[in-house]
């Protein structure tokens, strides 16, 4: 997994502050479950407001491949399972649903963001996995928040 945080003209346009981007090629797993752990920073809060782009059809498992951003915790995916990362169009975005009472989740030591990859039949495997998938998050950290900060 590549991690990039985003520049000041990247965030300003795009209201994102960090890009992860995962490879089919990492989803190596010989079950139908796979999770990446995104992020596991301290003194941090991750927005509610997550799009994972389809940037390459994922290819592998038989069946769908689908996938959720957020905490292991229950009903703490901000993304909930999306659209087949094998039939959609490439280009196509998932997004943080539409519910109330939504807010970010402070991160602590004990805290991962994680993208999960769910195949509908057949597992991962590491060497039939092709595609790429982009997910966008808005991070505040301790360090963004300093007096020195313009």
């Amino acid at each position: 997994m590549r991690h990039y945080r985003l520049t000041n003209q990247e965030r300003a346009g795009l209201g994102f502050t960090d890009q992860f981007i995962i490879e089919g090629k990492e989803l190596t797993a010989g079950a139908q479950t796979q999770t990446i752990a995104l992020t596991t920073e301290t003194n941090a809060v991750v927005d509610d407001l997550v799009v994972v782009r389809l940037d390459d059809k994922i290819t592998g498992p038989a069946g769908t491949v689908k996938v959720e951003v957020g905490t292991a915790a229950a009903a703490g995916y901000h993304v909930a399972l999306s659209a087949d990362l094998k039939a959609a169009a490439v280009g196509a975005l998932e997004g943080t649903a539409a519910t109330a009472n939504r807010c970010g989740t402070v991160i602590s030591s004990s805290t991962a963001i994680n993208a999960k990859f769910t195949s509908g039949t057949g597992n991962f495997s590491v060497t039939t996995n092709a595609g790429q998938v982009s997910v966008f998050m808005r991070i505040v950290r301790s360090d963004d928040l300093g007096y020195d900060q313009a």
